[in-house]
């Protein structure tokens, strides 16, 4: 049986590996949305455990409250700016996820291109087996035949 052999498959092996690379990218930019988002956690969480903090010490203390006061201002200043960069990453990270879904759009079609001429080759491939193992049993059969013709056997069965 002669083997398949997809004319394509250097393309087919270049989207694969376009596909790859955005998977990559993707996962890059996932990681970074995550990280984003747990400092964005992190910033909160320190926020809350300030005033807190700042609920049980001496009302009184004005110096506490004056540094308390900054500190919250500056957590608040990195809280907007880590979810500008999140909003921002999430962003790029559509855009990506989209580059992403088109190379595996295309690989898809090379793909089930692939599959349907490796079945067609299969199909054909056992068409042509049968075609010649009915030639050989045709073959077989008319040499006994012939066989009994030359014997003089043909009415005597």
């Amino acid at each position: 049986m002669k083997k398949f052999q997809f004319r394509l498959a250097a393309v087919l092996k270049l989207r694969e590996h376009r596909e790859w690379e955005w998977e990559l990218k993707l996962g890059e930019a996932t990681s970074r949305c995550v990280a984003l988002q747990d400092e964005l956690k992190r910033v909160a969480n320190e926020h809350r455990q300030t005033v807190a903090a700042g609920a049980g010490a001496n009302s009184a203390d004005i110096e506490f409250r004056m540094w308390q006061g900054a500190y919250l201002s500056f957590l608040e200043q990195q809280r907007l700016q880590l979810a500008d960069e999140l909003q921002q990453a999430q962003q790029a990270r559509e855009e990506i996820q989209q580059q992403y879904v088109e190379a595996m759009r295309q690989r898809k079609v090379l793909s089930g291109l692939k599959d349907r001429q490796e079945l067609s080759h299969r199909r054909e491939q056992q068409r042509i087996e049968g075609k010649t193992l009915d030639d050989a049993t045709n073959a077989r059969t008319a040499r006994a035949r012939g066989v009994i013709q030359e014997a003089g056997l043909d009415g005597a069965l």
